[in-house]
């Protein structure tokens, strides 16, 4: 439908063909009836060229195998998001590629029951969130398939229900068990876990974190991340206290000549998966957590601490504040409801125990 645009009317043609992506046109013209033919002869042109051609892109998407298309979206991933996706998403094809027990299975054979049967045995050998994880990876891999690849717009794992699932919270220690930890580390190690505290960086930023981004004058951290719906590599800076900037001074002096802040020199004592944070958990007594559960914790703590959420979504670097408000709500517990049903508990007690002093 053509529409007004100052003085002259665009036409708009909006087209979605058998297979590929959705066409789009839009021209200018000096009168509305002019517009309206246009757009009418571009769609008939359109419906014409899809009928005379589908089956250029209808081989291509349902003659891909199913490991040319993981290949092809996982090399995607990995050139615009951050590890942990392309890991998570990697293993959802991994384990569709053993329900389907043959590397040269046709994407186009994958029906929705296919994909309901595939889903459905994660989640009893699994688990159903598991389950759920590998359904979304799954559909949005369909959907960057037939964008780039024409595989059927009829996307599978997207008509497939989501799976029940016993959802835990994520443990976040007590401010008194981390401080018990951090304690019991070594001068490194202590480093570490006061950096991990105080700038609240996801672990994976942590590992990556270079000299060239600490900036020892204006008294600022920056990280790099992936966490963001683009994919786009995102660099955030961060405020440091006086004692961590000493303290990071401090320990440049030990690192000499190492780019990375937790360099190779430290990778013995600073193995990245966590394995050395377990052992003085487990050596303090205290349940082991680790560094998301470090994040958790500091947005607790200054929750507490009478810092605004704003202030706590710029300390987590979210672009939502959604995602903040999703981070206080599983930290910290009101007992305001609670605390009303126990006052009116009471209340009630003692009113009946006047009412029986009366009438004694």
């Amino acid at each position: 439908m053509p529409y007004k645009e100052g003085k002259r009317w665009r036409g708009v043609v909006r087209f979605t063909p058998t297979h590929g992506p959705i066409i789009r046109r839009t021209k200018f013209f000096e009168t509305k009836r002019q517009a309206e033919d246009w757009e009418g002869e571009t769609v008939k042109a359109f419906k014409v060229a899809d009928q005379r051609n589908p089956a250029k892109a209808d081989v291509i998407g349902r003659a891909l195998t199913v490991t040319e298309w993981a290949n092809r979206y996982l090399d995607h991933v990995e050139d615009t998001m951050c590890r942990k996706t392309y890991n998570e998403k990697r293993l959802a094809f991994q384990r569709l590629g053993s329900f389907l027990r043959d590397d040269r299975s046709l994407v186009g054979r994958i029906s929705l029951h296919v994909a309901l049967e595939h889903l459905a045995m994660v989640s009893r050998t699994v688990t159903g969130n598991s389950a759920n994880k590998d359904r979304k990876n799954l559909a949005a891999a369909w959907v960057w398939g037939i964008k780039y690849l024409n595989l059927d717009r009829d996307n599978p794992f997207q008509h497939v229900d989501r799976f029940p699932e016993d959802r835990h919270p994520r443990y976040v220690p007590p401010l008194g068990d981390f401080r018990k930890v951090v304690d019991l580390a070594g001068p490194r190690r202590r480093q570490l876990l006061l950096l991990a505290f105080h700038t609240a960086p996801r672990r994976s930023e942590l590992w990556k974190l270079k000299w060239s981004e600490v900036d020892f004058g204006s008294g600022l951290v920056g990280y790099w991340t992936r966490k963001r719906r683009s994919g786009n590599a995102e660099f955030d800076e961060l405020p440091m206290s006086a004692g961590l900037r000493a303290k990071l001074a401090e320990w440049k002096l030990v690192s000499g000549s190492e780019d990375l802040v937790f360099g190779s020199r430290f990778n013995g004592l600073l193995d990245p998966n966590n394995r050395w944070l377990k052992r003085l958990c487990a050596e303090a007594g205290v349940k082991p957590f680790g560094f998301h559960g470090i994040r958790h914790l500091a947005a607790r703590v200054a929750i507490d601490n009478g810092a605004t959420i704003m202030e706590v979504k710029h300390l987590l670097r979210h672009k939502s504040i959604a995602t903040t408000q999703r981070y206080i709500l599983r930290t910290k517990k009101t007992t305001g409801a609670v605390d009303a049903l126990d006052a009116a508990l009471a209340d009630a007690v003692r009113g009946r125990a006047r009412k029986n002093d009366t009438c004694g």
